[in-house]
C-alpha cells in the first residue's frame, strides 16, 4: 500500500522526467561547437558555504558498482579525477564507462549537435587539456554544456537515458510480468531505478533507495534482484521521485539529531487549517479552531462529528531513517482523515498546560518539545539561560524522542516509558521545570486510549497522590522564601533541595517546613505583608494536612509518581503566580521570574 501511495502522490504532484531527480554541482564544463575551447568553471553559490547548484539530472540508483550517469555526473567520471578517498583503478573504470556512455547516445542520435561534440571532446582527447581545479575532489558534480545549453534537457538524451536505465534495471530476474504496485502487465525491474538523496533521510551513508535486494542474505530463497517483488519501471521511478518530491516539501519534519523524518500527505479535499496544527512550531489559534470543532466531551461524540464532515479523506504519513543505502521505514500510516485530526486534538488536549506568565493552559509544538528534552544551559550571571541546540551531541537528546512524540499526536498510543524516563532525568540534573517539560510528563502520564485524562492541564485539588501534594508543598515553600527575602537569592531552597526530593521528597518538605517558619515571621513583621503571610501560611497549612492525611512515602518514588511530584511542583507555582498577579495587580509581563521561570 505504500507504494501505491507514493506512486499515486507522484501522478498527481511530480512532473520530472523520467528517471530524473535533483542533484548538486559544483562544476560547469563549457563546450562550443564554433571552435572556442573547452572550459571548465566553478558554479558554487556566493554565499561562502561552498554550496553548488541543485538541478534536475539524469540519476539512476548506483551503491557499490560503476553506473555512469548522462549528461552530468561526478569529477571521477567526467574526467577520470580521483582523490585521496578513491581508487585508481575505480576511477579509471568510472571514466572510461561515462566516455563509452556519451559514444552510445551520439550514436543514438546522428542530427544531435550536442551529442556529437560532447563525443569528440573525448575523441579528440580535449578533456586531457583541463587544468583540475585546486582542492577539488572525484565526487564534486559536473554539468555539461554546449554552446550555453545543459545537454541534460536535450529531448534525445531523455530519451536514451530512459532506455538506459531500463536496459541497467531490467535485469535477467524480472523480465515481463504483472506490477503489484499498478497491477498492468509491463517490463519489470530488477532493481529500483531511482534513489533518494542522502541529505534527505537522516542515517543514511549514500543516495538510498526504497526497496533494495542487492545481496541474497535480503531476499526470498537467497535470491537477489526483484523477482519476487515485481515493480514495473514506470512505477519504480515513481516511488523514488514521489519520496523525493515529499521529502523536499514543506509537509517533511526533519529535526537535527534525530533519527528519522516523517512526510505526510492527504487524499481528498481538505482545509488547509488542518494540519497546521501539526507543525514544528504549533499555532495556538488554529489549534483552539481544532479543538473547539473536534472536542465535544466524550471520545464517542467526537469522533462522530468528525467522522461527519470528512468522512471521505484520507491521511498518510510514512517515518524513515537510513542505513547505509536503504530506507528503514519506522512507520507508516494511512488511516482516515477524521480520525487522525481526533486523535491530534487529544493529543494538543492531553498536552496543554499552564503556565508561570499566563492562567490558561497552553499547548506547543513539535520543535518546542523536543528542544526541552535537552540539556539546559543556565546562564554564568545566573539570569536565565537556554537549552542546548537541537543537533548538538551536548544536548544529550534521545534519537529517537521526535518518533515517538510523532507517533503519539498521529497515532495516539502511549508515549514509550523511556520518554518518561529521561525527561525526568533532565530535570532532575539541570534542575529546570518549564512549562513544555511539564507538556512532556503529561502527555506521558495521560493514555490517550482512556475517555478522560489523568492529569489535569493545571491545579488540580481533587488529586490526593502524596507525590503530587508534595510537588505543591515544594513550589509553595519557595513562593515563601521569595516573598520573605525577595528574587536576588544566591542560592534558593528549591536549588538545595529540588534534585533529590524529586526521587523522594520527604526530607526536603520536612526542612523546608522548619524554614518557613523564619521565612513567613519575616514577611509578618512588614505591616503591607502582612495579608500576604496570611494567605501563604494557611495555603501551606492546608497542603501539609492533605499530605498528613494521605499514604507516606516510603523508599524512592518511581518514575511516574516523580512526574507527578513535578507536576505538582509546576501546578502550584503557576497558581501562587496567578494569585500573585490577582492580589498585588501584576501583569503577566511584570512578574519577577526565578531560576526555573517559564520561557
Amino acid at each position: 500500500m505504500l507504494l501505491q501511495r507514493l506512486v499515486g502522490y507522484a501522478e498527481d504532484n511530480v512532473t520530472t522526467p523520467p528517471f530524473h531527480r535533483e542533484r548538486e554541482f559544483v562544476w560547469r564544463l563549457d563546450l562550443s561547437t564554433e571552435g572556442r575551447p573547452a572550459q571548465l568553471t566553478s558554479i558554487r553559490q556566493p554565499d561562502g558555504k561552498r554550496r553548488g547548484q541543485r538541478v534536475q539530472a539524469p540519476a539512476a540508483t548506483r551503491t557499490v558498482g560503476v553506473a555512469p550517469q548522462l549528461g552530468a555526473d561526478d569529477l571521477q567520471y567526467v574526467f577520470g579525477w580521483g582523490d585521496e578517498t578513491t581508487k585508481s583503478e575505480r576511477v579509471a573504470a568510472c571514466h572510461e564507462q561515462f566516455v563509452a556512455l556519451i559514444s552510445r547516445w551520439a550514436d543514438s542520435a546522428p542530427g544531435d549537435e550536442s551529442a556529437q561534440r560532447l563525443r569528440r571532446f573525448y575523441e579528440d582527447c580535449e578533456h586531457h587539456q583541463i587544468q583540475r581545479p585546486e582542492g577539488s575532489t572525484a565526487k564534486e558534480g559536473v554539468l555539461i554544456a554546449v554552446n550555453g545549453e545543459l545537454v541534460i534537457g536535450r529531448p534525445s538524451l531523455v530519451r536514451f537515458w530512459t532506455e538506459e536505465v531500463a536496459r541497467r534495471k531490467g535485469g535477467k530476474n524480472s523480465g515481463f510480468g504483472t506490477c503489484l504496485v499498478c497491477g498492468r502487465a509491463g517490463a519489470l525491474v530488477d532493481s529500483m531505478p531511482s534513489t533518494v538523496a542522502k541529505r534527505l533521510v537522516p542515517g543514511a551513508g549514500n543516495d538510498v533507495a526504497l526497496v533494495s535486494v542487492n545481496e541474497s542474505v535480503f531476499g526470498y530463497g537467497l535470491t537477489t534482484g526483484l523477482a519476487h517483488t515485481p515493480i514495473c519501471f514506470t512505477c519504480g521511478n515513481a516511488v523514488g521521485t514521489g519520496l523525493t518530491h515529499l521529502l523536499s516539501s514543506p509537509h517533511a519534519m526533519k529535526l537535527a539529531g534525530q533519527d528519522s523524518v516523517m512526510t505526510w500527505w492527504v487524499l481528498g479535499e481538505v482545509e488547509d487549517d488542518i494540519f497546521r496544527t501539526g507543525p514544528l512550531e504549533a499555532d495556538p489559534d488554529q489549534v483552539n479552531r481544532l479543538l473547539k470543532r473536534l472536542w465535544s466531551g466524550d471520545l464517542k461524540r467526537a469522533a462522530e462529528r468528525a467522522a461527519s464532515w470528512a468522512a471521505g479523506d484520507r491521511f498518510c504519513s510514512v517515518t524513515l531513517g537510513g542505513n547505509a543505502s536503504r530506507i528503514m521505514v519506522r512507520d507508516w500510516i494511512d488511516m482516515p482523515l477524521p480520525v487522525v485530526a481526533h486523535t491530534i486534538a487529544r493529543w494538543y488536549d492531553h498536552m496543554r498546560v499552564v503556565t508561570h506568565r499566563q492562567d490558561e493552559p497552553v499547548a506547543f509544538g513539535l520543535w518546542n518539545l523536543v528542544l526541552a528534552t535537552g540539556r539546559w544551559e543556565p546562564n554564568r550571571d545566573g539570569s536565565g539561560g537556554r537549552y542546548v541546540e537541537i543537533g548538538s551531541q551536548k544536548g544529550r537528546r534521545r534519537d529517537h524522542v521526535q518518533r515517538d512524540l510523532l507517533a503519539r499526536a498521529l497515532r495516539g498510543v502511549p508515549l514509550p516509558p523511556s520518554v518518561l524516563h529521561h525527561v525526568v532525568h533532565r530535570i532532575a540534573s539541570d534542575g529546570r521545570i518549564d512549562a513544555p517539560r511539564a507538556a512532556l510528563l503529561r502527555l506521558a502520564l495521560c493514555d490517550p486510549r482512556e475517555e478522560e485524562p489523568r492529569v489535569s492541564p493545571g491545579l488540580d485539588e481533587n488529586n490526593h497522590d502524596t507525590a503530587y501534594l508534595y510537588g505543591r508543598v515544594f513550589a509553595h515553600l519557595e513562593s515563601i522564601q521569595y516573598k520573605a527575602h525577595g528574587y536576588e537569592l544566591n542560592t534558593t531552597f528549591g536549588d538545595r533541595f529540588l534534585t533529590g526530593a524529586i526521587g523522594n521528597p520527604t526530607s526536603a518538605v520536612l526542612a523546608g517546613r522548619k524554614l518557613a517558619t523564619s521565612w513567613l515571621s519575616k514577611i509578618r513583621r512588614d505591616p503591607t505583608k502582612r495579608g500576604a503571610e496570611r494567605r501563604l501560611r494557611e495555603t501551606l497549612d492546608d497542603l501539609v494536612h492533605k499530605i498528613d492525611s494521605s499514604s507516606p512515602i516510603t523508599g524512592y518514588l518511581p518514575v511516574q509518581r516523580q512526574a507527578q511530584f513535578v507536576l505538582g511542583y509546576h501546578h502550584q507555582r503557576a497558581e501562587d503566580a496567578r494569585q500573585r498577579r490577582e492580589y498585588e495587580g501584576r501583569r503577566p509581563d511584570g512578574d519577577e521570574p526565578d531560576a526555573r521561570d517559564d520561557a
